[in-house]
């Protein structure tokens, strides 16, 4: 037998309990044994033997939403960003926004949607059921451990395209019979992007239909919520009704409260109605207080849906240019309006394709419009969709600090990136630095969470809740996805304003038993 020794690291075992000096064996990509240290215990023994003293060894940590759909197929480097973080598993397909199921009608279409945000598509890639993408993934022979959300923005798309109008029944058949064929595929759990087009035109009672295929598998639904700003506490109750009627566990994406005048404020409301409704609902959170979107979330969907697939184009007209400023200027009940609720100030262009177009990137859409000539943010707006062909991604500083920190402490949270591919040139630095920033500020620095109970919500939590087996714990039988480091030099060095920055501190990394090397 292959084996390898760890010897004499504090161990953190991912459950959250206190941390133990300790031995680990591993043999054969699982972990064989997880012992008190004896300092003479692998004396004699064959195989390599590492010495951890003075290090923490922790589960590899398991990023459950990581927009890293495409990237894992086309980015030839993929993987070497998720290891200097000490990411050994991650989870696809969150926001409704998955590859497949697609059809083909629609495919070029739903694809050209979703590259701000997952990076470019493969050029000769098409995944009509999950079970394609899935093996492709496989194929990939991937430095870490992947698995995959189907999304119900996707299924929508397959069955009807962009528009608003409601399923038939027949539809709604087929949209719960493609998620249904999604689980048993290998879908992980499915997600749901309901602040976005065109899911946000489902109906309450196609949301209960979809929350019941999903209860039927016992498959969790991670939602991206309606609104996060002053729709945040409706919202929060539209999940705890879906939850209440159908069963259905949940749990809410990036759970966070947008916009200035609510800040300090509807997290507690929110957060309150979660803990007395007694549901099965749990939330996660990433270390900024900034997102990352793409353009088009700045448009009031009843425009989405009035141009459907040819927004972007309509965009390039007089007439578009003056429906979207009349558009704006109106109140649209259950959207949140990013743009008056934070200000162009804290809007930034992170990434865009065109030549011409690229001194934009890393300045906010304040400054575009100064220097760009334009009249308004509409035309701004309207002229980069339709210059960009609606591929433009941005970053809303939209968030309270001190919010951010409360939602992190909470007990039913779990730590993400939510990275998006699709950045460009200046993404945001959480595709750089979403756990180091955890381990460094939260743990070392300023001391909000201790170590364990970080690697936790790391680790073991997410692990558990989208029922990954065997991994996000250090316990016999598990898989051998370990990190060593010491805490103090864990660094995370990506910046708002200098993204691309790798994180350091990381010691070694081991997927399945295997020490990678960078």
């Amino acid at each position: 037998m292959n084996r390898t020794y760890i010897s004499g690291g504090m161990i953190y075992d991912g459950t959250g309990g206190d941390p133990f000096f300790g031995d680990i064996v591993i043999n054969g990509g699982k972990i064989e044994e997880v012992l008190p240290h004896r300092t003479d215990r692998f004396t004699g023994t064959e195989g390599p033997l590492i010495h951890a003293e003075g290090l923490a060894v922790t589960p590899g940590f398991v990023d459950v939403h990581r927009h890293c759909d495409f990237a894992a197929l086309t980015a030839p480097d993929f993987g070497h960003l998720e290891r200097k973080q000490g990411i050994t598993t991650a989870l696809a397909g969150n926001c409704g926004m998955s590859p497949a199921p697609s059809d083909g009608s629609s495919r070029a279409a739903m694809y050209r949607f979703l590259e701000p945000c997952l990076g470019k598509p493969p050029a000769d890639g098409s995944f009509p059921d999950f079970a394609s993408y899935l093996n492709a993934l496989h194929a990939k022979k991937l430095p870490l451990h992947m698995g995959a959300m189907v999304g119900t923005g996707a299924v929508r798309i397959a069955v009807k395209g962009f528009g608003q109008s409601s399923f038939s029944e027949k539809e709604l058949d087929t949209a719960c019979g493609l998620r249904g064929e999604a689980f048993e595929q290998g879908a992980q759990a499915v997600s749901a992007g309901i602040m976005y087009v065109p899911e946000c035109f489902n109906t309450r009672e196609e949301w209960y239909a979809f929350c019941r295929e999903a209860a039927k598998h016992d498959k969790l639904l991670t939602i991206h919520i309606r609104g996060e700003g002053d729709g945040l506490i409706p919202s929060v109750q539209e999940v705890i009704d879906f939850a209440r009627k159908t069963g259905v566990r949940i749990n809410i994406s990036h759970f966070k409260s947008v916009g200035l005048a609510n800040w300090k404020k509807d997290i507690y409301d929110a957060v309150s109605l979660i803990e007395k409704s007694g549901l099965d609902i749990t939330a996660d959170v990433y270390p900024y207080d900034g997102g990352s979107t793409i353009l088009g979330s700045l448009i009031p969907p009843v425009l989405s849906a009035e141009y459907g697939e040819r927004l972007s184009s309509a965009l390039g007209t007089p007439e578009g240019v003056k429906a979207l400023k009349k558009a704006l200027k109106e109140k649209w009940e259950g959207w949140d309006d990013m743009l008056s609720a934070v200000g162009s100030g804290r809007i930034l262009i992170s990434s865009l394709e065109r030549e011409e177009n690229q001194w934009m990137i890393g300045r906010t859409l304040e400054e575009v419009v100064k220097d760009g000539g334009f009249d308004s943010e509409a035309e701004a707006i309207a002229a980069l969709m339709y210059a960009e062909e609606g591929k433009v991604g941005i970053i809303v500083l939209s968030m309270c600090s001190e919010d951010v920190d409360y939602v992190i402490s909470l007990p039913f949270t779990s730590v993400i990136s939510d990275a998006l591919y699709g950045g460009g040139s200046h993404p945001h630095p959480r595709l750089y630095g979403a756990f180091p920033k955890i381990i460094e500020e939260y743990v070392c620095r300023r001391k909000l969470l201790t170590l364990q109970e970080a690697v936790h919500k790391m680790s073991g939590k997410p692990a558990q809740r989208f029922q990954l087996e065997k991994r996000g714990l250090l316990r016999e039988g598990y898989y051998a996805d370990l990190l060593l480091f010491k805490p103090e030099e864990v660094k995370t060095r990506a910046s708002y304003v200098n993204p691309c920055v790798e994180a350091e501190g990381i010691k070694m990394i081991f997927t399945e038993g295997r020490l990678q090397r960078e």
